[in-house]
C-alpha cells in the first residue's frame, strides 16, 4: 500500500468515514459507494479546515484588539 493511500485511510477513519479498497472491502455496513465516501471525506476535510481557519482568525482578531500583537 502506498504512503498516500495509507494516509487517506488513516485520515478517513480519524474523521469517521468508512473507507476501503473497493466497495466489497470491509466494513460491510457501508451504506454508500467508495467514490461517495471519498467525496464525503473531501467535504468533511474542507469543513474541519474551515473551522480551524475560522478559529485562528477569531483568535488573531481578538489578540489584535486586546493589544497582544
Amino acid at each position: 500500500m502506498s504512503g498516500q493511500r495509507r494516509w487517506l485511510k488513516v485520515w478517513a477513519r480519524t474523521v469517521g468515514m468508512p473507507v476501503g479498497i473497493n466497495d466489497d472491502d470491509k466494513p460491510e455496513f457501508l451504506p454508500i459507494t467508495q467514490s461517495d465516501v471519498r467525496k464525503a471525506l473531501a467535504f468533511r476535510t474542507f469543513w474541519i479546515v474551515l473551522h480551524i481557519l475560522t478559529c485562528a482568525f477569531i483568535i488573531a482578531g481578538n489578540g489584535r484588539s486586546l493589544g497582544m500583537w
